[in-house]
């Protein structure tokens, strides 16, 4: 399935060196070192908060996101690459946005929203058509659905740093990933979550 490129993780991790060291710089209690690594990343996870949940305020929860990674940088654990580690709290960010949004009474005055987000350069590129049709299917699947297919073929990751990012085995990601890519067809074909509805 190809969908939308912007850069996996994977492309992001560059200057692994010099990545350690602004780590460990913030690590000491420089926090201007920290500026760094926001704007080497913030692309992805601009893109991954937006991919996943087009309704948010995507400034917001990325603006989350990096608050949490620098609050706990003392728990990341280099054994994973650190945009791995980011990815992991945006996913985790949205995952909390979407539980509050439930719990929120709807206010008036949404009623006009269409649940559409803006488009960027790569929808532009792709077409208009395919892009809206693309996103209200996305949203249409549950969010670990979204999450996964996200990750893996919008992000363009590997099924380990998939695994990795959602908390599960490799196994378990690509036969949720099979599942969803069905699910997602059957949307696009018409016939919605479970199958196609023809009179």
């Amino acid at each position: 399935m190809a969908v939308m490129m912007t850069g996996s993780v994977e492309d992001q991790d560059h200057g692994d060196d010099e990545e350690r060291a602004w780590i460990a710089r913030c690590l000491a209690g420089d926090k201007t070192a920290f500026r760094p690594l926001v704007a080497r990343y913030a692309r992805m996870v601009h893109g991954v908060i937006a991919r996943l949940a087009p309704e948010a305020d995507v400034d917001d929860l990325a603006q989350q996101t990096f608050l949490a990674a620098f609050e706990h940088l003392d728990q990341y654990r280099q054994a994973s690459r650190f945009s791995t580690w980011l990815c992991q709290i945006a996913v985790n960010k949205v995952r909390d946005e979407q539980r509050a949004a439930r719990r929120r009474p709807e206010l008036r005055g949404d009623d006009d929203y269409d649940g559409r987000y803006e488009e960027g350069p790569e929808d532009q590129a792709l077409g208009r058509e395919h892009g809206r049709r693309l996103a209200a299917a996305l949203a249409q699947l549950g969010a670990g659905d979204r999450e996964l297919l996200v990750l893996k073929y919008v992000m363009e990751e590997g099924f380990e740093t998939v695994a990795e990012i959602l908390g599960t085995s490799v196994g378990t990601a690509k036969v949720r990933a099979l599942r969803a890519r069905e699910r997602l067809r059957r949307i696009l074909n018409g016939g919605g979550m479970y199958g196609r509805r023809d009179g």
